[in-house]
C-alpha cells in the first residue's frame, strides 16, 4: 500500500472517536466520504479494521497493531509543518477550541475573549462544555487544544497543572439578612437554598466539604448552571453558595448581598489539561501563556 495521508488521518480520527459520524465531524468531511476512505483502507490492508458496535465501532486486532505507528507518524508530520510556519498572533486565522467546565467558562472566557480581540483579532475562539468527565481522546486528537476545569483523576497521558484557585461566598437576597446583620450558621441553615448541580464533580465536592464541617442547607431549588442561581435567589428571597468570583460577578447586578460563608469551606483549584504532542506548537504555546497571564491576574481579585 502506498501511504495516503488523507486515509491515515481518517483512520486516526475513527480510531480515537470510535464513531464514524464523530470522526467525520472532526475532519470536516461528510460521513459518506469517511466511509469510502475506510473502505479503501480495508481493501488495502486486507482487514476489516473497524467493526460495528453498539454506540459506534470497535477496532480489530490489526487496527490496534498499526494505530500507534500511524498516530506517531501523523504527529511528526504535524510538528514539522507547525515548526516550518512562523506563528504571528496578530495575523493568524487559526480556530482555537477549548473544553471548559461551567465555572471556568463564566470567569475565564470574558477576559480571554478580550485578550483575543487585542492580540489575535483574526483568530477564532470556540468553547465547548467539558461534560462530567475529561476524555483524553478529545485532547489526543486535533479537535480540542486544551481543557480547563476540575479533574479529580485526570488521564495519565495528559499534562495537567493547577491554573488558579477560588474560594466560596454566599449570594443572599437582601430581605433575608438585616442590613447590619451577619450571616451566621443558624441563619444560613434556615434560609431556602438554591443549589447548583452542574456536570462534573463540583456539587459532590461541595457536599463533602459541608459534611466535613457540619454545615447544612435547606434545599429549595436545584439548578444546573451558576448563572441560573442569582435570579432564582432574588425571586426566592433565599441564598446560594457559589465560587467567590461568581458571587463578585453576579451579586450586584441582581441586587443581592455578597457575604462570607459562616463556616470556612476552604478553596478549590481550576486546572488546565493538554496533550504533550502540542508542547512545541507555537500557537498552542501562545495560547497557554495567554491563559496563564489571565490566571495571574486572578490572584488578587477574590473578595
Amino acid at each position: 500500500m502506498t501511504p495516503d495521508i488523507s486515509l491515515l488521518r481518517v483512520f486516526h480520527a475513527v480510531m480515537e472517536e470510535r464513531n464514524v459520524t464523530a470522526a467525520a465531524a472532526r475532519l470536516g468531511q461528510s460521513q459518506s466520504t469517511v466511509s469510502a476512505a475506510l473502505s479503501r483502507l480495508r481493501d488495502a490492508m486486507g482487514d476489516e479494521l473497524f467493526l460495528r458496535a453498539r454506540y459506534g465501532v470497535e477496532p480489530t486486532e490489526k487496527a490496534m497493531e498499526i494505530a500507534p505507528d500511524i498516530a506517531a507518524g501523523l504527529e511528526r508530520l504535524e510538528q514539522a509543518f507547525r515548526a516550518a510556519e512562523p506563528f504571528d498572533p496578530s495575523r493568524t486565522t487559526r480556530r482555537f477550541r477549548l473544553l471548559l467546565g461551567p465555572y471556568a467558562e463564566i470567569v475565564l472566557v470574558p477576559r480571554l475573549a478580550a485578550a483575543f480581540a487585542a492580540e489575535a483579532p483574526l483568530a477564532a475562539l470556540e468553547v465547548t462544555p467539558i461534560g462530567p468527565d475529561l476524555d483524553a481522546r478529545h485532547l489526543a486528537g486535533r479537535h480540542f487544544d486544551l481543557a480547563i476545569g476540575r479533574f479529580d483523576m485526570p488521564p495519565d497521558e495528559l499534562v495537567v497543572s493547577d491554573l488558579f484557585h477560588d474560594g466560596f461566598r454566599c449570594i443572599v437576597a437582601p430581605e433575608a439578612v438585616s442590613p447590619l446583620g451577619t450571616l451566621d450558621k443558624t441563619l444560613y441553615e434556615s434560609l431556602p437554598h438554591v443549589v447548583i448541580a452542574p456536570p462534573g464533580k463540583w456539587r459532590t465536592g461541595l457536599h463533602k466539604r459541608m459534611d466535613a464541617v457540619g454545615l447544612r442547607r435547606r434545599t429549595a431549588v436545584i439548578v444546573s448552571h451558576f448563572l441560573s442561581a442569582p435570579p432564582v435567589v432574588a425571586r426566592l428571597g433565599g441564598i446560594a453558595t457559589v465560587p467567590a468570583r461568581v458571587a463578585a460577578m453576579t451579586a450586584e447586578p441582581y441586587g443581592l448581598r455578597n457575604l462570607a460563608v459562616p463556616v470556612d469551606l476552604g478553596g478549590f483549584p481550576s486546572q488546565i489539561a493538554w496533550h504533550p504532542r502540542l508542547r512545541r506548537d507555537p500557537g498552542h504555546i501562545w495560547l497557554r501563556r495567554l491563559i496563564e497571564a489571565i490566571a495571574t491576574e486572578f490572584a488578587g481579585d477574590i473578595r
